[in-house]
């Protein structure tokens, strides 16, 4: 159990457990300074991924949907964004904005879709590590081509959860208010309305977090 500082909102430390599983990420991944980071994904995980890469000094490429996302990423420290509506072809975006076109060192996938699985294993230059951060539906299948991640040594990587090291890590970010839980959470509900947020959300609404709240 964590003690919650008199400084710290109900709001912001339920932002540690996503901010935990972000850490973890990242960990195994074993990202270093000066790595460029691809990070596909606008939502409150994959927003989380860019700041904290940034933050680690990582050069952090957002690879994002809507124009809202496209904001929200350069305000969380990307260096770029690639808006994939806005491109041709959203892999040859990525490595272009590379060294030599060779790719990104670590991609990181954070939406849950196939198509971006497979992405991710085109952005990486060799010898590079994907991250398969998103978690797609039961029964979901990618195609990779097998060459590719033979010859050029990529390593794959699949993190889930997190640990009691990267919670206690995540809550002392928040706390010491290195990272604001507050900043993801772009609307308020009383408990009354979950079932109306959850249905909203199902239309991906380019919401962030919506922090619900009994009796408000």
């Amino acid at each position: 159990m964590l003690a919650i500082p008199a400084d710290v909102s109900f709001e912001d430390a339920a932002m540690t457990e996503p901010l935990a599983c972000v850490l973890r990420g990242l960990h195994e991944t074993r990202v270093e300074i000066g790595d460029t980071v691809a990070v596909i994904g606008g939502g409150p995980i994959g927003l989380m991924f860019v700041q904290v890469a940034k933050a680690i000094g990582c050069n952090v490429i957002a690879v994002v949907k809507r124009d809202s996302q496209v904001t929200l990423a350069r305000r969380k420290g990307a260096h770029e964004v690639v808006q994939i509506t806005q491109v041709k072809d959203p892999i040859e975006a990525v490595r272009d904005l590379t060294r030599e076109k060779r790719g990104a060192d670590v991609v990181v996938e954070a939406v849950g879709r196939p198509e971006a699985w497979e992405w991710a294993v085109q952005m990486v230059r060799k010898g590079g590590t994907v991250n398969f951060f998103g978690g797609c539906a039961s029964g979901s299948k990618v195609q990779l081509d097998t060459n590719r991640l033979h010859y050029s040594e990529i390593s794959l990587k699949a993190t889930f959860h997190h640990t009691p090291e990267t919670v206690r890590r995540a809550f002392a970010l928040i706390a010491e208010k290195k990272v604001r839980g507050t900043d993801y959470i772009t609307g308020e509900a009383p408990l009354s309305r979950l079932h109306d947020v959850l249905r909203h959300m199902l239309n991906r609404n380019g919401d962030i977090k919506t922090a619900i709240i009994p009796g408000h």
